[in-house]
């Protein structure tokens, strides 16, 4: 059983506003500018509760935690247990979570010093989830993360179910409502490395789906160039192309009742799969995992709108992986279109000498022909039409 540290003495305190979950697992080298972060925070210390959870860390971590315990003004709570993974710790963590919000950041990133500040100075009644702007760091250089769109018009308060563009995988640039956060768990199997943030936060989206996104409240992402990170290391994993159909994806259509936002947020996390598959960057082993894969994958897609396909704003989704995907629907051919003009055609039987087969992960799906043969063959009428690329996302005021 997890026992708590006891950290240095504490004056009595006021219930917090915040509450900050952190599960602690190799991150030794990155924790003092996380620490100091904390510190840093201009929300008021003596409101703001933090909970690290030590999930069996067999570096420097576990020492430096509380070492940091006995210095800060903050109101820590150290919890120890063996190693269970970041959703155990987290769940584990909810549980001595005293604050009205609470928000999971991760020990080897960094909050801007009014992160939290700003954050709960957006807040209106009834809001459940208030979401920061991610800025990700790599090799010393900003680069704005894929969904940074969300951001681009200020302040805004959004019901996903009128624009489902507006999706949220990740916890670690959120608070949450106590009520609400406490109501839902994080998946503790550890077969499929990510999709558990999304997961939970599908659980807290189905009974409320708006969601406040702030881009004055910035969040640090260190993107490791070693390559070393859960989520970096997570493509090399074959749990990656089985389990997390089963056990993510699937679920997360169950409990969202396949809402639009909650298609669009699979079809985002697909577009990285067609990319990597496409590149061979797949593991070939165990042997069978690619035609294992494929039929995972077109299981899922199976159960996606279409109309969501074609839609979707993902310019990483690639035209040739939507058609792919219309194929698994059953449609006779798809065709991609650019300036209006047909360029290529994809069909499920091949209807020149020299189509060319198109598969996915060895699997395959069809045929293609380009060119002039392309919008020959193309009969028009109700056949879907892909745009080479997307509309930008964007959403409305």
């Amino acid at each position: 059983m997890p026992a708590p540290l006891a950290g240095a003495p504490r004056m009595r305190r006021r219930p917090p506003l915040v509450s900050l979950v952190i599960p602690v697992y190799g991150v030794a080298p990155y924790l003092p500018r996380f620490l100091s972060s904390l510190d840093a925070q201009d929300h008021p210390h003596h409101r703001l509760q933090v909970v690290l959870v030590l999930d069996g860390a067999c570096d420097d971590s576990p020492r430096a935690c509380r070492s940091w315990a006995r210095r800060t003004d903050l109101d820590v709570e150290i919890i120890e247990t063996d190693n269970g993974g970041q959703g155990r710790a987290r769940n584990l963590g909810m549980e001595r979570a005293r604050g009205q919000w609470i928000g999971f950041p991760d020990p080897d990133d960094w909050l801007a010093p009014d992160f939290l500040t700003r954050l709960l100075a957006a807040r209106r009644r009834g809001d459940v989830l208030l979401a920061g702007r991610t800025l990700i760091h790599q090799d010393g250089a900003e680069i704005p993360h894929p969904l940074d769109f969300r951001f681009q018009g200020g302040t805004a308060r959004v019901d996903a179910a009128r624009q489902p563009q507006a999706i949220q995988l990740s916890v670690h640039e959120c608070l949450i409502r106590g009520k609400e956060a406490r109501s839902a768990r994080f998946p503790e199997d550890r077969e499929a490395p990510t999709f558990e943030d999304a997961l939970y936060l599908g659980r807290i989206r189905a009974r409320n789906q708006r969601i406040t996104c702030v881009p004055a409240a910035v969040y640090h992402y260190e993107k490791r160039s070693s390559g070393d990170s859960a989520v970096q290391a997570a493509w090399s994993r074959p749990g990656r192309y089985t389990t997390q159909f089963r056990t993510r994806y699937q679920p997360y259509l169950d409990v969202t009742g396949a809402a639009a936002w909650a298609q669009q947020t699979i079809l985002y996390d697909l577009g990285w799969y067609a990319g990597t598959v496409d590149r061979g960057q797949m593991p070939t082993e165990p042997e069978g995992l690619g035609a294992e894969h494929a039929g995972l994958m077109r299981e899922l897609v199976r159960r996606l709108d279409p109309r969501q396909i074609l839609r979707s704003p993902w310019g990483h989704l690639s035209a040739g992986a939507r058609a792919r995907m219309l194929l698994w629907h059953d449609a006779p051919e798809v065709a991609i279109v650019r300036d209006g003009a047909v360029v290529q055609l994809y069909t499920p039987d091949a209807r020149t000498w020299d189509a060319e087969p198109v598969d996915y992960a060895g699997v395959p799906v069809g045929y293609r022909v380009t060119g002039q043969d392309a919008e020959r063959l193309y009969s028009g009428g109700e056949a879907p039409r892909v745009p080479v690329w997307p509309r930008r996302p964007r959403l409305a005021p």
